[in-house]
Parts: C-alpha cells; sequence; structure tokens
C-alpha cells in the first residue's frame, strides 16, 4: 500500500476510459492503454500484440512551480507495486521537484506480484518496457511536464525492462520521434540474460546503474561487464556498487531474511537482437559462463533451460546505502542537462 502522505495525490477518480493524452492536466490515477508484446524479437518487429489498458499513480513536486517540472516514469520489481517506491524514492523525487509516475505492469493483467520460482522464470517482462515506453509518450502530453526531461527508473525486473526501453530499436514502434527519454536509472537489474541492440546503434541518453556489492539475486558482475562494454563502445553509461547491499537494500524496514527465488544466473548471456521489421535475422547469442556460441534459435531455447535456477537469494535493508542512492540518483538527473 501507498504511504499515508499519498492518500491526497491519488484522491482522485479513476478516469472512465484510458487517457491517450494529459493535456486536461491530470494527476492521481490515471488508466492509459499499452500493449503486451509476445517477445522482444515481436516488439521490436513492431508486432506490439493485443492492447490492454494498464495504471498509474502520477504524483506532483510537494512545492508548487512556476514553469514546468521534470518527471520520472517508475517500472516496479517482481514483488509489484509496494510502498517501496511512494515512501523511498517518489518521496525523495518529490521534494526535490519531480513528478513521479508509478506504473503497475502486473494488476491490469491480473497479477499481484511475480515472485516465487516458477512465476520469476515465465513472466514476459516485455510487457513492463512496453508499459514504460506508452508511459513516457503520455507524460510528454502533460502541460505542467517538461517533455525534454522525463526519466525512466526501473528495479529489479523493471530494471531489466529499463535496460531495453533506453534503446531507440525497442522504441521505435511506440514513440515519436520527438519523444526520449532524457535518462534512464535501473536499480539492481537483472543482467545475465542480454538482450543487446548496441551492435547496430547508440544509447542517446545517460545510463546508470545501482547495484548492490553483496546481491545473490540479480549479480552485479553481469551488470558492471555489460556497463563496461557499453561505455568502451562510446555509450553514456555508468554504474554504482554498493557495499554490503543485498537484493532490495533500499527497502524500508526489511530485516534479513531468505527467499527461494528463480533466476537465470547459471549464464552470462549475450542475444545480438536484429534492427527492425525487416530484418529477419535471429542472434548470434554467446553465453560467457560456458563458452558456447548460438547461432541458430531453436538450438538456443534448448539451451536456455540450462540458464535458469531455483537459489536461496538474500533481502535486507542498508539504511546507508539506500541514503546514498537517493543522493546519487538526484545528482545523476540534476547532471542532465
Amino acid at each position: 500500500m501507498a504511504a499515508i502522505w499519498t492518500a491526497a495525490s491519488l484522491s482522485s477518480a479513476v478516469e472512465a476510459a484510458p487517457l491517450s493524452d494529459l493535456s486536461g492536466g491530470q494527476t492521481g490515477r490515471i488508466e492509459f492503454t499499452s500493449s503486451t508484446p509476445d517477445h522482444r524479437w515481436a516488439l521490436i518487429r513492431g508486432r506490439l500484440g493485443p492492447e490492454v489498458t494498464v495504471y498509474g499513480d502520477l504524483l506532483m513536486p510537494t512545492q508548487a512551480s512556476s514553469g514546468k517540472v521534470p518527471a520520472v516514469v517508475f517500472s516496479h520489481g517482481s514483488e509489484g507495486v509496494s510502498s517501496l517506491y511512494f515512501d523511498v524514492w517518489a518521496k525523495a523525487l518529490n521534494n526535490a521537484g519531480y513528478a513521479v509516475f508509478v506504473v503497475d505492469s502486473f494488476k491490469p493483467r491480473g497479477e499481484d506480484r511475480v515472485t516465487g520460482p516458477a512465476k520469476q522464470l515465465t513472466w514476459n517482462t516485455v510487457a513492463n518496457t512496453t508499459d514504460a515506453l506508452y508511459a513516457l509518450k503520455l507524460l510528454a502530453t502533460h502541460p505542467q511536464i517538461d517533455s525534454s526531461r522525463i526519466f525512466h527508473m526501473g528495479w529489479s525486473r523493471g530494471g531489466q525492462a529499463l535496460l531495453d526501453a533506453a534503446w531507440p530499436t525497442y522504441q521505435q514502434h511506440v514513440l515519436p520521434a520527438n519523444v526520449k527519454w532524457a535518462g534512464s536509472v535501473a536499480v539492481y537489474p537483472g543482467c545475465n540474460m542480454r538482450y543487446r541492440v548496441d551492435h547496430h546503434s547508440k544509447l542517446p541518453a545517460p545510463l546508470l546503474m545501482i547495484l548492490g556489492e553483496k546481491d545473490d539475486m540479480t549479480l552485479p558482475k553481469p551488470c558492471m561487464e555489460l556497463a563496461n562494454e557499453y561505455a568502451a563502445a562510446g555509450n553514456p553509461v555508468s554504474y554504482k556498487i554498493y557495499s554490503g547491499a543485498t537484493h532490495v537494500f533500499d527497502r524500508l524496514n526489511q530485516p534479513w531474511k531468505k527467499y527461494n527465488e528463480g533466476n537465470f544466473n547459471l549464464c552470462s548471456m549475450d542475444v545480438r537482437m536484429p534492427y527492425g521489421t525487416n530484418d529477419r535475422s535471429w542472434g548470434p547469442a554467446h553465453d560467457k559462463y560456458s563458452g558456447k556460441t548460438f547461432t541458430d534459435n531453436a538450438e538456443w531455447n534448448a539451451y536456455v533451460p540450462k540458464c535458469r535456477q531455483t537459489s536461496w537469494v538474500t533481502v535486507e535493508s542498508n539504511d546507508k546505502a539506500r541514503e546514498q542512492a537517493v543522493k546519487d540518483v538526484l545528482a545523476f538527473m540534476k547532471g542532465i542537462q
């Protein structure tokens, strides 16, 4: 549930129909149309899948502004929309002058959360990616929001969705040419399965990865390697490692606990995605752990089950890391002109 301080912000009635623009300056709970592509290859090729009405909570800054304000779209993790997004991040960003749009990708599709061994390994994360892109497109029409300064933040699974949503190849069939992210922040994203497009495009806006040193759910090393490879090729990607931090270290009052979760941590896989609608290629893919290279889709699909495992992962609040992460994210966003 959202914290008490958000109650006034969320008190406006749910719209009777999904909105295609926010020219009326709407805030609070907002319904809008997104889609659910079958997979990443479908999204890149313009097969957006069935439309679905999703929603988000738009929270404006706590202090009135005489001009347009920057905004941040939130893509949640596998636990769904939780107090973490309101009590920690929306609160900090609102206080710093940012509007925040907390998008729910699960409940509109009949799920509260996708935690646990089975759902972690089978949920279609492309749904989270497309929701974020449609949310960006919608926010860009709001008269109180600076459309040139809309950022994206994603946590865990939402961070993995963000690593796709940041690239034009994944944006091309959803976003108009004049709409783009100002920057992106992936908070402990999953990086073991990487569906890369950097071989045919450059990242158009800065990207920061927030990683926990002791995260055993979304391992930091593959993200560090990915960030270093992106940066070496001239892409504006950086990362920060937080000492002693586990998965979801930014939660408030989370005692040390172990959860049995599904993950893909037995592989470190780069899949080289095709460019667009007319590119019928697949792959190739390479697993850094096994050294295997795949040029055939069927062969790769047969191997992917070997990447999956169920393992006990650790969660625990880390006040010092959380406070520093908030400072680092605010500095990152303010530093982008």
